[in-house]
């Protein structure tokens, strides 16, 4: 039936409502201020500090100086950092693999306790490993002077190579153990009924898919020993590195151009790193999405089992590492509940109540610091996440490394530049409390974009059209639908922003001042200073903090995920 020629058109059934326009308008403008904001705090706290010190560093020296001669001046330096860095690395993933290979494929309540073992060293300062170590093997220490009756000289680069190796293996067994975790069942099985032997299996099956994961061990793990000033002032004796030497020419010199000089290099190595990294990462994905469920056989069923001298020495090394960490924690235990050193140190309270009366104060600035830290670095991950890898904006992979080169990035690197950066007008920040929030966000960002990416990849794509058709702007979108499907990658950020943040060191290590000082640099003055009952306590207070925390965390938000 035709329309009346003087009858109103209706108007179009798709058109927004007059209403909708202004709400339309008010979300894009809340879209681009949020990647506006991102953008900003990457350009302001990671890009600009960055281009500080490589500036410092290139730029023509009063004195004649050049980068060249300064490494040509620092090539024994060069050559220890390297040194131990291989060192360490080969042994902490030969280590991180055969915990790995027992927690996955071993008995159920041993790797119950080894996993529990590393989550706590995961948590705990930069120096429990180098303070146990001096309480262990010092010229007074429990086993050799204690046990054996020996005064030997518990400092070198041994002790570093060992320390280092130990300490930076729980993050090296996470990696590997979410590799082997899904493992294909049926590749395993069809190689045991064709009649392969478990060492074959183990080597045609599971060393091809764990071997990307390695490499990236391998390079992250040589980049935290290169970049770690701790552990080689305080076990390393006459042995430098470059790290220790940055530190000296910035406190002890205040030569800001040589430091930043040895910094560029260690910049040069992290994004070569970084590079490989971003490759191998990306194999190591595909090798996990291209696995099955748990390799883990049930009980009473066929599968691969750690058997042979593979087995044998991974349940070696395994029983060596789980030992020494509960040697590690019990002999902090010891040191901060006795007074003196030696089997027969007599029980005391005072380093507890040193604690209570002097550092509680930097403890709770630690908390309050680690707190916002965990927020600024989640909040922004969410939204690295969303606009890099979710909505894919203009210029994503130039945000994506962005956001992810502060992690790679060595953290007297970043605190160098901070301090290059932020210490004149108009951005004064050197001695405030911002600075310390901003820097340790900036180097969680990429752990807690990787968090929100991994999650958003398994919310589907079908969710974002269905709202923005039913006219919700792009901010609806993130906040109404995405966000309710993301607390446990939430959880996931918060609780390893406020791990990380509760124990950084090297990143802050420029920036502290006595106003604004936390507890990891109270331990540190204390273990410096030989006062070792006084550090073993605030590393107990330190790892109680964290660990109640991360139980709040997990409570509210990581169950309330899944």
């Amino acid at each position: 039936m035709s329309t009346p020629a003087n009858a109103p058109m209706s108007a179009p059934t798709n058109a927004p409502a007059p209403a909708a326009a202004p709400r339309a308008h008010a979300g894009q403008a809340a879209d681009a201020l949020l990647l506006a904001a991102l953008v900003a705090f990457c350009a302001l706290f990671v890009v600009w500090p960055i281009a500080c010190f490589v500036w410092q560093g290139l730029a023509p020296a009063a004195d004649g100086s050049t980068f060249a001669s300064v490494l040509a001046d620092n090539a024994g330096l060069l050559a220890n950092s390297a040194f131990v860095g291989v060192l360490a690395s080969v042994l902490s993933c030969v280590v991180a693999l055969a915990v790995a290979l027992v927690i996955t494929f071993g008995p159920r309540r041993w790797a119950s306790v080894v996993t529990g073992l590393v989550a706590v060293s995961m948590i705990s300062p930069p120096f429990v490993a180098s303070l146990a170590y001096v309480e262990l093997f010092g010229r007074r220490g429990l086993i050799t002077h204690g046990l054996l009756g020996l005064s030997v000289s518990p400092y070198g680069w041994q002790g570093v190579v060992l320390m280092q190796a130990l300490f930076f293996a729980a993050i090296n067994v996470i990696l590997f153990t979410s590799v082997l975790g899904r493992v294909d069942k049926a590749s395993i099985q069809a190689a045991l009924d064709l009649g392969a032997p478990m060492r074959r299996v183990f080597a045609d099956i599971i060393v091809p898919l764990v071997r990307p994961a390695t490499y990236v061990c391998l390079l992250l793990t040589f980049v935290r020993s290169i970049s770690d000033y701790a552990t080689p002032v305080v076990i390393g004796g006459k042995f430098d590195t470059v790290a220790t030497q940055v530190y000296v020419r910035v406190v002890g010199y205040s030569d800001l151009r040589g430091a930043a000089m040895l910094n560029i290099l260690l910049f040069a190595v992290s994004v070569v790193a970084f590079l490989a990294y971003r490759r191998l990462d990306a194999r190591v994905a595909a090798t996990s999405g291209s696995l099955g469920v748990s390799a883990r056989p049930a009980p009473g069923e066929a599968g691969f089992r750690l058997e042979g001298p593979v087995g044998i020495a991974a349940h070696l090394i395994c029983a060596l590492f789980a030992a020494f960490l509960a040697l590690l924690y019990l002999t902090i235990v010891h040191a901060a509940f006795t007074k003196g050193m030696g089997w027969a140190a007599p029980f005391t309270l005072e380093n507890l109540e040193h604690l209570v009366t002097f550092d509680l104060a930097s403890l709770q600035r630690s908390v309050v610091f680690s707190l916002v830290t965990a927020l600024l670095s989640t909040g922004l991950g969410l939204l690295a996440a969303y606009y890099a890898h979710r909505r894919r904006v203009r210029a994503s992979s130039v945000l994506d490394f962005v956001t992810t080169v502060a992690y790679t990035l060595p953290g007297i690197c970043l605190g160098l530049g901070y301090i290059l950066a932020f210490n004149r007008p108009p951005i004064e920040l050197v001695g405030t409390s911002a600075i310390l929030v901003a820097v340790l966000a900036a180097k969680e960002l990429a752990i807690s974009t990787r968090a929100f990416s991994a999650a958003l990849a398994q919310v589907p794509a079908e969710l974002d059209m269905a709202a923005r058709d039913l006219g919700t702007p792009p901010v609806g979108v993130l906040g109404r639908v995405l966000v309710p499907n993301l607390l446990e990658a939430a959880g996931v950020s918060l609780v390893n922003g406020f791990s990380s943040a509760m124990v950084s060191y090297s990143a802050v290590l420029f920036l502290v001042t006595p106003s604004n000082k936390t507890a990891v640099f109270e331990l540190f003055d204390a273990l410096s200073g030989g006062k070792y009952g006084q550090a073993a306590m605030v590393s107990l207070a330190i790892i109680a903090v964290t660990t109640l925390v991360n139980v709040v965390f997990y409570k509210f938000l990581l169950r309330r995920g899944k």
